[in-house]
């Protein structure tokens, strides 16, 4: 069975589902009706899946880069036996530094404590 984020806790939170997604990306391109948002943010997702595929790489404006990256090989426990994972690839997001600044700034300054 695959691993599955435990996001169960955030679902009493006001986060986005789809439909409310969808209802506000239309709102922000002059309320086009949300299924023409859904299609366009689909053929968004469809072609940064193809650049993945084709590439390894896709540089989105604004955002940050996307990259397929091979992961080194590493040590792993698997209950009492301990074994060596191989190399796999993996997809990483490296935020542009715009955004990573912007960010960080809202956690405010580090706190060093010494003991």
């Amino acid at each position: 069975m695959s691993w599955k984020a435990p996001t169960h806790h955030l679902k009493k939170k006001e986060l986005l589902n789809d439909n409310e997604f969808y209802r506000k990306l239309s709102s922000h391109w002059d309320y086009v009706d949300s299924e023409t948002a859904t299609r366009f943010y689909l053929e968004f997702v469809k072609l940064v899946a193809n650049e993945l595929k084709e590439h390894k790489f896709c540089r989105l404006p604004f955002l940050g880069d996307m990259a397929i990256v091979e992961q080194k090989s590493r040590p792993a426990w698997v209950g009492k036996a301990h074994i060596w994972i191989g190399p796999r690839f993996v997809l990483k997001f490296y935020p542009k530094e715009k955004m990573r600044r912007h960010f960080n700034k809202k956690q405010g300054d580090p706190v060093v404590v010494l003991r």
